[in-house]
């Protein structure tokens, strides 16, 4: 009788686990079909940058070629049938010309930084992508303006000069150790708080830094709602490639968005591995 019972208590708990691994993997396959995959990627901007402070890189150098080359191997495993850059809306139609003649000759480039040549337009070829999106919304701000204000305060200051002096070393180092920095959800977050941190800036009774951000803000959100007028089916795989800022505030509407999928980019950062 001992033993009838352990067998039916054994049997009762494969049984219960069973269900239990069922439902979770039902619920794992209903999440993979409703939603949408989505690998938000940041990218240096390799040329025509109005940042502050920017990597220059001769993408056409034996070894800038060899680290983009890497870069897009990596983003090619990622499969996107959609890729969406840093250019505007209305600049999609003139891209998507480009990049069927990109195709067959690559030679073909468009006016923009050149990350979206030769990375978005070489990874759409190698990845047989059906469109590229501009989803990007210009919207100037007063930077300078935040700088002043923090230099008014000792630790604002420094604070502020910590933090640039961060990105003249990461500008100056090697390609591929740019791109691992940039797409750590560490880095990203330090930089979405330095933004929040300018927008506490202001003089007495004032908010000039939180009008100035939210100028900012107001870019981010209009591009994300670019992005959400990209026609998506489940079926597809987004590859967004953006500067490291908006990628930051992307990450946190992505990730709370029901409709998306989140991909983790520092997975296609590991440039030690082999493909």
């Amino acid at each position: 009788m001992k033993y009838l019972l352990l067998s039916f208590s054994i049997l009762t708990f494969l049984a219960c686990n069973s269900e239990s691994k069922a439902t979770l993997e039902k619920e794992t396959n209903i999440e993979n079909t409703d939603k949408i995959r989505v690998l938000n990627f940041a990218s240096v901007h390799l040329s025509g940058s109005t940042d502050a402070y920017s990597s220059i890189t001769d993408v056409n150098s034996p070894k800038a070629t060899a680290d983009i080359q890497e870069i897009v191997n990596r983003l090619v495993k990622f499969k996107p049938t959609i890729i969406c850059v840093e250019i505007p809306p209305e600049s999609t139609e003139f891209i998507n010309t480009t990049y069927q003649k990109y195709k067959t000759d690559q030679s073909n480039r468009i006016n923009y930084s050149e990350e979206v040549n030769v990375i978005g337009l070489e990874v759409a070829r190698l990845s047989g992508t059906k469109k590229i999106y501009g989803i990007d919304n210009a919207i100037g701000f007063d930077y300078p303006k935040l700088v002043e204000l923090a230099n008014k305060n000792s630790s604002d200051s420094l604070y502020v000069q910590n933090i640039m002096s961060s990105y003249e070393t990461l500008n100056n180092k090697p390609l591929l150790e740019q791109y691992s920095e940039i797409n750590t959800t560490k880095y990203k977050m330090e930089t979405y708080d330095l933004y929040n941190f300018l927008a506490t800036m202001h003089t007495p009774k004032n908010f000039e830094g939180a009008d100035i951000i939210a100028d900012f803000y107001k870019r981010n959100l209009r591009m994300y709602a670019n992005f959400s007028d990209v026609p998506l089916t489940k079926n597809d795989r987004v590859l967004i490639i953006m500067g490291a800022t908006h990628t930051a505030y992307f990450d946190i509407f992505l990730g709370n968005s029901t409709k998306y999928i989140l991909e983790n980019a520092m997975e296609y950062t590991n440039y030690k591995e082999k493909n």
